[in-house]
């Protein structure tokens, strides 16, 4: 009786770890479908600051379309982006991203449930890195983000220096922003200002916010929401700025 039940033991152990294999070979280009929100930053060709935010819809097929908000130096611009990738059993892989007519190369590690990767651009001259995260399926309305979340952003104004900043922001679901915002503007510390302003959100949960906190400028920002609303990613979109972040329920 103990031996049979060592080797139905050892039969299921077996079984168990042959699975466990299978599950972990099982990356292709179809581990990666839909639609991925995406934020990376560094340094472009040159040393000139570089951040993106966008969102890109997967084909499972290895192709890959999108859109991307861009801020390199402080010059923002947002356009349309294509590309393909080829995800290895390993789940490593590679890519390419069309953008304004240049090709750029990409490494990239695929999470094994699929629910994002990481990647980093392998053209010569270029420190940029960056992650993806699956949008799942929130509801994409104004009232589809309504609650409270936690955020942060940080980066470089062109005309004062580094920056970085945290806070609250309660979305009412029609379109409203309040909440408080704690800062460094290259050192100089603000606490706790007040919040408002307004926010957006398209059928693609992509969107836009204008947020202005007390005695200072009003912040533009363009969004993207993931993980089915819990999270969304930002990028400034003012002239002279280099700031991304997010914010989380």
């Amino acid at each position: 009786m103990i031996s049979r039940n060592l080797t139905m033991a050892t039969l299921i152990c077996a079984s168990m770890f042959f699975a466990s294999a299978q599950r972990a070979a099982a990356c292709s280009n179809s581990s990666l479908t839909g639609a991925y929100g995406l934020s990376s930053g560094g340094t472009d060709k040159g040393g000139s600051p570089n951040n993106t935010v966008g969102l890109l819809n997967l084909d499972g097929k290895g192709g890959f379309t999108g859109i991307l908000t861009t801020s390199k130096s402080g010059v923002v611009q947002s356009g349309p982006v294509t590309g393909t990738y080829q995800v290895r059993t390993n789940c490593t892989g590679s890519g390419t991203v069309v953008l304004g007519g240049k090709t750029r190369h990409l490494n990239l590690v695929v999470s094994s449930s699929g629910a994002g990767f990481d990647l980093i651009q392998t053209d010569s001259g270029r420190t940029l890195s960056g992650s993806a995260i699956a949008q799942g399926k929130p509801t994409c309305t104004d009232a589809g983000v309504k609650g409270t979340y936690a955020f942060q952003a940080a980066g470089l104004f062109e005309t004062i220096g580094p920056v970085a900043f945290t806070g609250q922001l309660k979305l009412d679901g029609a379109g409203n922003v309040t909440g408080t915002e704690s800062g460094s503007l290259n050192g100089t510390i603000f606490s706790n200002l007040k919040l408002t302003g307004t926010y957006t959100v398209n059928s693609n949960c992509t969107g836009s916010a204008k947020v202005t906190p007390q005695g200072l400028s009003a912040f533009n920002l363009n969004l993207v929401v993931i993980e089915s609303g819990g999270k969304m990613l930002a990028i400034e979109t003012d002239a002279n700025t280099n700031v991304s972040g997010s914010a989380q329920k």
